[in-house]
Formats: structure tokens, sequence, C-alpha cells
């Protein structure tokens, strides 16, 4: 499927991930620069220039690795990916940021689960991880509505501007 000048990688009940074009800027600086997006993430606030350096490394060719644009109604709602942290093991990591005015609409949820399908299948992934910190309780629920299993608490485990931040981690296999 193709919306005007975007490939679509996935669609799934009227949330799509593809890849990204340079007019996707604004919508992207727009929930890159928002403190309530980033503030269990280990990046953030974006100047215009790192937006503009995650656009063009988003849309070099990468075998191991997807960083899509989250769509609905050909609107980028936010950015997703999944990559593999250890091809020889078929190991894996994805990760998802939504603008905030997207929230708590389930988009975040469908958008991972295409992420899982997309990690098992183009990256023959057989597991993949996410973490979330432990007060981001919306996280942690899309993650579970995703069918991830709980595997653990991680002890100051990102650093997230200069302070240590424990993690939350879980998984999915390709064979759940």
């Amino acid at each position: 499927m193709t919306l005007p000048d975007r490939e679509v990688i996935a669609t799934r009940a009227g949330v799509s991930l593809g890849r990204y074009r340079a007019s996707d800027f604004a919508a992207v600086h727009e929930y890159a620069t928002d403190p309530m997006v980033y503030r269990y993430a280990e990046w953030g606030p974006n100047s215009a220039e790192q937006t503009r350096q995650y656009l063009l490394e988003a849309s070099l060719p990468n075998s191991q690795a997807l960083t899509l644009a989250v769509l609905v109604d050909e609107q980028v709602i936010g950015g997703a990916a999944v990559w593999s942290t250890d091809a020889d093991h078929r190991c894996g990591e994805l990760g998802y940021s939504l603008n905030r005015k997207f929230w708590g609409r389930g988009y975040a949820t469908l958008a991972t689960k295409m992420l899982l399908d997309l990690g098992f299948s183009s990256l023959d992934l057989h597991r993949i991880t996410a973490t979330c910190a432990p007060e981001n309780s919306a996280s942690r629920r899309v993650l579970e509505k995703a069918g991830f299993a709980y595997e653990g608490h991680l002890r100051e485990h990102k650093l997230v501007s200069d302070r240590r931040r424990d993690s939350l981690l879980f998984a999915r296999l390709a064979t759940d």
C-alpha cells in the first residue's frame, strides 16, 4: 500500500507504519519537543537539527532496523522502531513515541503489534524486548496488551538527563 509519496509497510485497524518523508519534520518535531512525550525517554528535547538527523537516519536503508512513522488518516502521529540487537541470537528491541494528542486511543498498542510482526518476519528475530520506566504505567499497559511478558526490574538501567533510572523489562518470542 502507498499513500501519496509514502511507502506504507503495515496497516492494522486504521493505523499504519510507513517510511518517513522530509515533509514530516513539523509533525515529528512537535512531539520530539514535548516534555510529556520525552519525560521517560533517553532522548529529548530534540533540537531542530536532531529532528532533521533523525529523519535522515530513518530514511537510510538498514537491514537490521526499521524506523517508521506512525500514521492515522495519512497524518504522522508518532514514531516507532524495531531493530536487531544481536543478529547471531536473533534478538531485537522495539520502541515508540506518540504525539500526546493521540494518547489513550490504542494507537501505540496497534503500532507495537505491527512492529512485532515486522521484527519477527522482516528482520527474522526470535526474541524482541522492550523497556519502560517503572512509573510509566501507560507504556506498561501497551506492552502487556501487545502480548509481552514481564521479565524483571532492571536497576539503574538507563542514564537519562545525567541520572540513573530503573527500567521494567518485557519480552515477546516469535513462538508466543
